[in-house]
């Protein structure tokens, strides 16, 4: 499990380089991760009573971040696809160099699925309704462009911190906010 503002941020990594005549010494940007670029994006919004759990296997999904807090539970999945991508609630399409090439099972649709899962399975764990809501995140792409997407999709992280300051109820309570964590660490993957 982690806490959310447990991250700390990472140094600058120097190395040194050979040139033709000279040993010269530059200053490497330090490597980002997907769970740093997370946690800085909801670091002032998810305080201490946030916790987040990095690959979830629920069922037969493997979520790739949960966040659970008394706001409900959120469910983060990256498509790391590299290439463009142009999604609408019926179709999802990527650019090759051979053209578009449609994508299926289209990734909206999955992302429903695996919500609904979610959701059932903590409802018999907890024996009520839990708050489910679900993110889809291309960090990779060079270009994204959604038309007419009714579920929450995005090219960062910023898109779960503003869906979660829209998220006014705060319907669970801490002991539950613990046992839904706990139930989601002990399904983690270590990776």
């Amino acid at each position: 499990m982690l806490q959310v503002l447990t991250a700390t941020e990472k140094q600058p990594v120097k190395q040194q380089t050979k040139k033709l005549f000279r040993v010269k010494e530059e200053v490497m940007k330090a490597p980002t991760c997907y769970t740093d670029r997370l946690v800085e994006n909801i670091r002032q919004t998810c305080r201490f009573d946030w916790m987040m759990i990095e690959h979830v296997k629920l069922g037969d999904d493997l979520v790739h971040y949960v966040l659970v807090g008394p706001k409900g539970v959120f469910l983060i999945q990256l498509n790391r696809t590299p290439a463009p991508v142009h999604m609408t609630n019926r179709e999802c399409r990527t650019e090759t160099s051979m053209g578009w090439k449609q994508v299926y099972p289209h990734p909206v649709t999955e992302l429903e699925r695996m919500t609904k899962q979610v959701r059932s399975r903590l409802k018999k764990e907890c024996n009520q309704a839990i708050p489910v809501y679900s993110f889809l995140i291309f960090p990779e792409t060079e270009r994204l462009k959604l038309e007419r997407i009714k579920a929450n999709c995005g090219d960062s992280f910023a898109l779960v911190d503003q869906v979660i300051n829209k998220t006014n109820l705060e319907t669970l309570t801490e002991p539950l906010v613990k046992q839904i964590a706990y139930y989601c660490s002990e399904r983690q993957v270590h990776k």
